[in-house]
C-alpha cells in the first residue's frame, strides 16, 4: 500500500515521533509510507529524509489554497491511503483525498479536547470526519472524549493505542547516578505543568534526603523552571538535560517515571518508559489512568496537585520490593497492549477493511 500521513509538521513532539515509527515500521512491513508536512519539515522530518523516506512541504495562505494543492497532489501521486493526524491535518486534508479518489481515509486524534469545546473547531472538524473511513482515539479516555464532541461521527470513531518501541538497552548511565531518580521526558510548557513536578520535587525530599530529578526535554518554559529550580532550592539535586535524540539511556538508568500532565492522551514518554519496565507516577488525564490500571505499575494522582504527588514519590521511594513488582507489571502491559507492531497491524487492518469496501 502507499500510504500517506498528513501533519501539521514533523517538529519534535509526540505524534510525530509516533507517525516517524509507523513509517519505518510500515515500510519494513512492505509498504510505501510518505509525510506531507503542511507547515514545515522539523527536525524529525529531516531525519525521515536521511533515510529515503518522501517528506514533503504542502505550504498554502489559505484553506482553498491547501485543498488545491493537495488534491492535485492526490491525484498525481494515487496513495491508497491517507491517513492524517490531529485536527488542522484532517480539516484541511480529509476533502481533497476523498475528491481525488483515495479509498481509505483515516484521521486520528492524538490528544483529548475536553469540553468547553471550542464550537467553531470541533465542527469543522466533524464536518472533515464525514470524509474520513475511521476516527480513531488514541485510548478509551479519548474515544468517549470524541463521542460526546458536537455532531460527532460516532459510527465512525474506534480506539487504536499508541505503541512505542523498546528502548536499547544501555548499562551507561547519562551521568553518574546516586540515590532514588526521578525522570521526566517531555516538552516543556504549561500543559505538562513541570511546575507542579518541581513544587513535589522539593517537598518530596524533605523525607528523601537522596532523591534525585532528570527533566529530558525543551520548550518555552525553560527559563521559569529553571528559575524555580532556584527558588525551590534544589538545583543542585535535578538536572536539565534539554532535548535528547537517544533517551534510552535515562529510562535504563532511572528509579521511577514521573507525569505532571494537566492533559493528555496517551504519552509516548509513558509507553516508552513502560517499555522499559520503569515504573510511573502519572496524573488522572487522559489515557494516563487507563494504563495504571491496566498496568497495575503506575500511581495516580489528582492534577496540579503537588502535595499528592510528592506522598506518591515518597511511598515509592519507601518500598522497594513493591517498585521491583512493578517493574515486572509494566513490561508485561506494555508487551500485551502497546508495542508499535501491534499499533502498526490495527491501523493496517482499518486501512484495509477500508480499501475492501470500495
Amino acid at each position: 500500500m502507499k500510504i500517506v500521513h498528513v501533519v501539521d509538521s514533523m517538529q519534535v513532539g509526540g505524534a510525530e515521533t509516533l507517525i516517524a515509527m509507523l513509517c519505518r515500521l510500515q515500510r519494513e512491513q512492505g509498504h510505501d509510507p510518505a509525510v506531507y508536512c503542511l507547515y514545515d519539515i522539523g527536525a524529525i522530518g529531516n531525519r525521515l529524509l536521511a533515510e529515503d523516506f518522501e517528506v514533503t512541504v504542502h505550504h498554502a495562505r489559505t484553506f482553498s489554497g491547501f485543498a488545491r494543492t493537495l488534491y492535485r497532489t492526490f491525484r498525481q501521486s494515487k496513495p491508497d491511503v491517507v491517513h492524517c493526524h490531529n485536527t488542522t491535518a484532517t480539516i484541511i486534508s480529509a476533502l481533497p483525498a476523498r475528491f481525488a479518489g483515495v479509498k481509505s481515509i483515516v484521521a486520528t486524534r492524538h490528544g483529548l479536547v475536553g469540553p468547553p469545546y471550542l464550537l467553531r473547531r470541533e465542527l469543522k472538524f466533524a464536518a472533515a470526519s464525514r470524509f474520513c473511513d475511521w476516527v480513531v482515539a488514541v485510548c478509551e479516555e479519548a474515544k468517549r472524549n470524541l463521542l460526546a464532541a458536537p455532531f460527532a461521527a460516532r459510527n465512525r470513531i474506534v480506539r487504536v493505542y499508541n505503541g512505542a518501541s523498546t528502548p536499547c538497552k544501555s548499562g551507561r548511565a547519562p551521568v553518574p547516578k546516586s540515590g532514588f531518580t526521578l525522570l521526566h521526558v517531555g516538552r516543556l510548557s504549561p500543559v505538562k505543568d513541570q511546575e507542579s513536578l518541581l513544587r513535589a520535587f522539593a517537598l518530596a525530599k524533605c523525607d528523601v534526603p537522596d532523591l534525585k530529578l532528570w527533566i529530558v526535554g525543551d520548550g518555552p518554559l525553560t527559563s521559569r523552571l529553571h528559575d524555580l529550580t532556584r527558588e525551590l532550592g534544589v538545583e543542585t539535586a535535578m538536572q536539565f538535560f534539554g532535548e535528547q535524540a537517544d533517551v534510552a539511556p535515562f529510562y535504563s538508568a532511572a528509579d521511577l517515571f514521573v507525569m505532571s500532565s494537566v492533559s493528555e492522551g496517551l504519552p509516548m514518554s509513558l509507553l516508552e518508559a513502560m517499555a522499559a519496565g520503569l515504573p510511573s507516577i502519572v496524573t488522572n488525564v487522559g489515557g494516563m489512568a487507563e494504563v495504571a490500571s491496566l498496568s497495575g505499575a503506575a500511581f495516580v494522582v489528582p492534577v496540579s496537585n503537588y502535595k499528592a504527588l510528592a506522598n506518591a514519590i515518597c511511598e515509592a521511594a519507601e518500598n522497594p520490593c513493591a517498585l521491583a513488582r512493578s517493574r515486572v507489571a509494566a513490561r508485561q502491559c506494555y508487551e500485551q497492549n502497546f508495542t508499535l507492531e501491534r499499533m502498526a497491524n490495527e491501523y493496517i487492518e482499518l486501512y484495509r477493511l477500508s480499501l475492501d469496501c470500495h
